[in-house]
């Protein structure tokens, strides 16, 4: 009997061993999924397009982290925070402009056109200099067909704040009057006075000066 157990251990080892899997070396752990780069922080994009009468022209970008300049055409900086002062200035292709901003440029208003006529002191009849700028203003009015046009008369110093009121506006109604007799709708003509109170060159009292003697004409 007792070898008769034996046989039966030794059977039953065997036929555990032969339906055991085999085992194989334990596999590696699967790598850790990669994590996405966080994207880049959102700024801001600031740039100065050029004036579109060629004259210079600025902006001054602050928040509480600092202040940057930009004072040439197609400069730019980029703004993180408002705790984060903005980037140094950097210039940026027309065309690199045009790329991003393309929507936007597409949209906005032509920016208006202002002329500057002068005349003599006391006088509201333009100087010859002046009157040569009326073919110009016209085209531009006829070439944006504006319906907004904007007449302001403005005076020196030389006279009372009533009387350059009143100076003023007969400036201005003698501009819109070659306008009109030049076929463009007295509808569309806004006039006004400033009389001193704008002047173009600051002055004390009683001071004649020609640059502050004029008439702005605004086409939008």
């Amino acid at each position: 009997m007792t070898f008769y157990w034996q046989r039966i251990g030794v059977a039953s080892v065997l036929l555990l061993t032969a339906c055991a899997p085999k085992q194989s070396p334990p596999a590696a752990p699967p790598p850790a999924p990669l994590r996405p780069a966080p994207p880049p922080p959102r700024q801001n994009l600031v740039v100065l397009l050029p004036d579109p009468s060629g004259h210079a022209s600025g902006i001054a970008i602050t928040n509480s982290g600092g202040t940057q300049i930009l004072s040439e055409p197609y400069e730019a900086v980029r703004v993180e925070r408002a705790d984060t002062s903005p980037t140094t200035p950097f210039p940026m292709e027309e065309s690199e402009v045009r790329r991003v901003f393309g929507s936007l440029l597409d949209v906005l208003p032509a920016a208006e056109v202002v002329f500057t006529l002068y005349f003599a002191e006391g006088s509201d009849v333009l100087q010859p200099e002046s009157q040569a700028q009326i073919p110009a203003i016209l085209n531009t009015i006829r070439e944006r067909r504006s319906t907004a046009i904007t007449i302001t008369g403005h005076t020196d110093t030389t006279a009372d704040p009533q009387f350059n009121y009143q100076l003023g506006l007969r400036r201005a109604d003698s501009v819109a009057a070659i306008l009109r007799a030049r076929g463009v709708d007295g509808a569309h003509l806004f006039v006004t006075s400033h009389g001193e109170a704008n002047p173009a060159v600051k002055t004390g009292r009683g001071v004649s000066e020609r640059l502050n003697r004029r008439v702005e004409v605004v086409v939008r």
